[in-house]
């Protein structure tokens, strides 16, 4: 059974190691990224009430096998999704989109709010996951970095 429940709930580190496990596939995500995970866990678990308030961490019996979190801060124009994942052994079993749409529900609750936005890229799963929920393509930029290996940007916007 899926149950969503809050950060708080669960020990410092719990965001980062669930980001490692998601994006276990491919070395160099590690590489890339893992500053970035880091600070991602240490500023959530910094600041608890946001953590709750703006995240949720979803678990199967108990153990947390992904999370999603969102920036809440430039309302009622936009809502945008940051971190999104679920670790790998629990990838394309439904987990992902149950995830999202009820991260999805909840920011609808916002009173006013105009879209809800998120930028991924082209050679990620995840645009099939945005698109499972309502986002539509609305920009794609060329990812011209010299370390780039990952594809394109794509920017998606459910309008409200």
């Amino acid at each position: 059974m899926v149950v969503f429940k809050k950060f708080t709930e669960f020990p410092r580190g719990t965001m980062y190691d669930i980001l490692q496990d998601a994006y276990s596939y491919d070395a160099r995500n590690k590489e890339i990224w893992d500053q970035n995970w880091h600070e991602s866990d240490d500023f959530f678990y910094d600041n608890p009430e946001i953590a709750d308030k703006y995240g949720l961490v979803t678990c199967v019996d108990g153990e947390p096998i992904g999370f999603v979190t969102w920036d809440p801060r430039y309302r009622p124009e936009y809502v945008e999704i940051g971190h999104n994942g679920i670790r790998e052994s629990y990838k394309r079993k439904g987990y992902g989109h149950m995830q999202l749409a009820e991260a999805i529900r909840r920011i609808k609750e916002y009173e006013g709010l105009q879209r809800i936005i998120v930028c991924t890229n082209s050679n990620f799963v995840a645009p099939k996951n945005y698109e499972s929920v309502g986002f539509k393509l609305y920009d794609r930029k060329v990812n011209d970095s010299e370390s780039a290996y990952t594809g394109d940007y794509l920017y998606y916007e459910i309008r409200l």
